[in-house]
């Protein structure tokens, strides 16, 4: 009788030890899933809490994630902060299977033209009061997301600004959100996924989602709007180990 129950004990013990064996070998599986590379690039909210989550995220998913957070950055003064240039430094190739992009609080300003798109030799700003400003900031967006399709990048996400809390600027990111939309939606790989949902909600509970400045995201916040985007975003990239009869073609905001 004694040596049936440590029989019987012995074979529980290894079946117990080869099932540990076999969850950790398949959570070892998972940790290896290579999704391919991904890209963060941004203002100074990539550099800040928004780019330390959105990497912790995609690498969590399995992707090995570049981060290029610049200061004042944005698509209104070349002049001062050239992106297009800045993008030109940032690895991207056919291996890039997402692209995020967050611009556009340094935006809601005047527009430094390009000598290209000057009307006249001397006018080199453009009002935000002027009625060519979208038309121009539209076209700037969309030339931004197709050069970096166009280095092979299966995928851009757009993820426009933020809810902020001063009202003014909040009304005039309205416009820029808009605008970016919908040059990610007529662009050649973008998309855009709307991060809003926080007006009226910034320290619910006592905790801030934003800090002192009003625009830039607390540790907090910032989780709170990954959540927000995490699924549309990671779905609009599900085919990035497909072949290249995938649809290229970007769409409007999820």
């Amino acid at each position: 009788m004694l040596m049936a129950v440590r029989s019987l004990a012995l074979v529980l013990c290894v079946t117990c030890w080869s099932t540990l064996v076999l969850a950790a070998a398949g959570g070892r599986h998972e940790a290896r899933t290579d999704r391919g590379r991904a890209v963060i690039v941004g203002s100074s909210s990539v550099r800040q809490a928004f780019g330390r989550v959105l990497r912790e995220g995609l690498e969590r998913r399995g992707y090995r994630v570049t981060l290029e957070g610049v200061t004042s950055a944005g698509l209104a003064r070349p002049d001062f902060r050239d992106m297009n240039a800045v993008m030109d430094h940032v690895p991207i190739s056919r291996e890039t299977a997402l692209v995020l992009v967050y611009l556009g609080v340094n935006d809601a300003q005047a527009l430094w033209l390009a000598p290209h798109e000057r009307r006249s030799a001397t006018r080199r700003w453009l009002a935000w009061s002027d009625r060519r400003w979208s038309r121009v900031y539209e076209r700037r967006v969309r030339r931004f997301i197709d050069r970096i399709c166009a280095r092979g990048a299966r995928r851009v996400v757009v993820l426009p600004p933020v809810d902020v809390v001063r009202p003014e600027l909040d009304r005039r990111l309205r416009r820029v959100r808009q605008l970016q939309s919908r040059a990610a939606a007529t662009s050649s790989c973008g998309t855009a996924v709307s991060t809003r949902g926080d007006r009226g909600r910034f320290a619910l509970g006592g905790i801030a989602r934003r800090r002192r400045d009003g625009f830039h995201m607390t540790e907090h916040g910032a989780r709170v709007v990954w959540e927000r985007v995490r699924e549309r975003a990671l779905e609009s990239a599900a085919w990035d180990g497909a072949s290249d009869a995938a649809p290229r073609r970007g769409r409007g905001p999820s």
